[in-house]
Parts: C-alpha cells; structure tokens; sequence
C-alpha cells in the first residue's frame, strides 16, 4: 500500500491514530517517530511527534526494525536524553489504545526484578485443525478424532496466542546488549492481551478498509 502511513484512516492519518494513544497514554517520556520523508515527518509533528531523520539506507523494504530502533536511540541519547525503557510502537496497528500502552508500561517498570520486556498479545479465534498427508494424495487428517473431536474452547493448542505487533517495551540496556526488541534469547518476556479486531494491523488494502469499518463503529460506540 503506498503511503499508506499517512493514507486517511476515518479521516484520519494512519499514524495519527498511535501518535495520539502514545501521547494520550502519559507515560511515555519522549515521544519520536523515525522517517525519511518529509511528508510523514510534517504529519508527524502536526500530531505532536518529534521526529528523527532516518537515514535511506535504514528506509527499505527489507531492513529490519531493530537497526531503525538502534539509530533512533542513539540519535536521542546524542541530545543527553539516556532512558530506562525503549518502546516500540507500529503505526499500522491503530487500534492500539492510551489504556493498553499504560498497562505495558505499568506491569514492566512495577516489576523490574520479574521481567525484561513486555509486548501485546492477542488470542485468534481457532477451530477444528486440519494437515495434508504426506503421500501426495492431497487428503486431509484431523488432529482430533474425527467422531469424537472436542468443542472449540476445549481444544489444546500448542501456542494459543499470537503477537499483535502492535506495542513492545524493553529494558534500555538489554536492548543495547541484545539488539532485540524483546530484549533476546534470554528474556523474561510478558504481554498485556488486546482483542483479535483491536490487534489488526494494516498490511493490505483489505486490511485497511476493514480497519476503516471497525474504527468508524467503534467511534460510534458500537
């Protein structure tokens, strides 16, 4: 989708919609958005983000997010700003909510000594788990008795939650140690649970259309 982080989400930029919970949350202490262009810089701070120029080399499709988080540190902490905690947000989640960001940041910072980074979670909704057999047939097994499969809510699922990708909060020193937003391998990791409609991030037009429905009935209070 191009531009799609500025492109009009309920007559709204798409990155207006996190700038705000951010702002809103009052938790966070410095506030930037790392960009190249000037267009979404300009949005940017008309919504009361700082910003950082991110260099065009950290600006492609393939580059992944940490070394953006690595250079906007370092260019914050250039200014004397030296943080406890880094958080990541995502502009293309922009049902992430002020509530949600304080709740992450609470559960971390009031627990130091239990845990290293916090992120947002959400539970899909699963059903009957199917597989194609292995001989090249195409058929399909169960991976519950056919006669005798349980309901949805008793299901045992290996790994029951899945990342929303929407708010990540990390000890400043491991990030730097690590160069993970999860703080690495060797994280006491936690979350804070966001509904599967509020965990939707936008990686498609579908997806941005449908996030326009959801936004405009959730205004409305339905």
């Amino acid at each position: 989708m191009p531009r799609k982080n500025i492109r009009l989400l309920n007559g709204k930029p798409l990155i207006a919609w996190t700038i705000g919970a951010a702002l809103e949350s009052g938790v966070i202490d410095r506030f930037v958005v790392s960009t190249e262009d000037a267009e979404i810089a300009e949005v940017a701070r008309k919504y009361g983000a700082e910003v950082v120029g991110r260099p065009l080399e950290l600006a492609g499709d393939n580059v992944k997010t940490e070394p953006v988080m690595i250079h906007a540190l370092e260019e914050i902490e250039k200014k004397g700003f030296i943080p406890d905690y880094i958080s990541l947000i995502q502009c293309t989640s922009p049902f992430l909510t002020a509530e949600v960001i304080r709740q992450a940041v609470a559960k971390l910072t009031n627990n130091p000594e239990k845990y290293d980074s916090c992120s947002t979670y959400y539970q899909p909704h699963y059903s009957f788990g199917w597989k194609k057999s292995d001989d090249g047939n195409d058929y399909f097994t169960s991976e519950y008795p056919i006669e005798n499969r349980p309901r949805r809510q008793d299901m045992k699922i290996p790994y029951p939650y899945l990342g929303a990708g929407a708010f990540y909060i990390v000890k400043a020193k491991l990030f730097k140690e690590t160069k993970n937003r999860y703080g690495g391998e060797n994280s006491r990791i936690t979350g804070i649970e966001m509904t599967e409609n509020d965990a939707l991030q936008i990686d498609s037009m579908d997806n941005f259309l449908l996030a326009d429905i959801l936004m405009k009935r959730k205004l409305e209070g339905k």
